[in-house]
């Protein structure tokens, strides 16, 4: 019979942002914003470029107003590109500081348990089943493992398990990540925004 592995962790604000940043539909979101963002220089530097040939006198003008015109396009680029990136830290900062506030207040402690005969993770002192399948994708960072349940966006449910701790904890962690793996769900390498 196989027991049931808990945990319990005190968990920080650090840890939240995390949860957040590393969330699939945020970095889907930013993904595109960021070909929206290409898409828009070659359209801006090719309108230009169009343009520079009727207004351009001779070859020398023409040529210098193509620099300037790309130029301005790539610097354009990277202050949007930063605008996109500011926008996406300033998200992730609130909804990291609202569940740090709404959670921390009442209890800073984590509990997390799995239970290897139904392979579920219950969340929470009410015990908030959470399937173990294909519709879980597991990221690992250096502070945590971050559980997200489906596409992850902001309604599906997201949860995290701390490494730091005792070395029972660790030897815990390494468990149900063997057990995931033995199930087909990979445990991805964290990728930031």
């Amino acid at each position: 019979m196989k027991k049931n592995i808990s945990f319990q962790f005190p968990i920080e604000k650090q840890d939240y942002t995390e949860l957040f940043r590393y969330m699939p539909y945020f970095k889907s979101i930013f993904k595109m914003a960021s070909v929206g963002n290409l898409v828009a220089l070659f359209l801006f530097c090719g309108y230009n470029i169009i343009a520079n040939l009727q207004i351009a006198q001779d070859g020398t003008q023409f040529l210098i107003l193509n620099i300037v015109t790309v130029v301005i396009g790539f610097v354009m680029y990277y202050v949007i590109l930063f605008l996109i990136r500011l926008f996406f830290r300033k998200i992730i900062e609130n909804r990291s500081n609202k569940l740090h506030s709404l959670y921390f207040e009442s209890n800073n402690t984590y509990q997390i348990g799995f239970d290897p005969r139904f392979d579920t993770f219950g969340l929470g002192k009410e015990k908030v089943k959470i399937p173990a399948d294909q519709s879980l994708t597991v990221i690992e960072t250096e502070r945590n493992l971050l559980f997200y349940v489906g596409k992850g966006k902001g309604k599906d449910d997201k949860f995290l398990i701390s490494k730091a701790g005792s070395p029972d904890q660790a030897l815990k962690l390494e468990r149900i990540t063997n057990m995931l793996q033995e199930k087909g769900i990979a445990v991805q390498t964290a990728k930031p925004i």
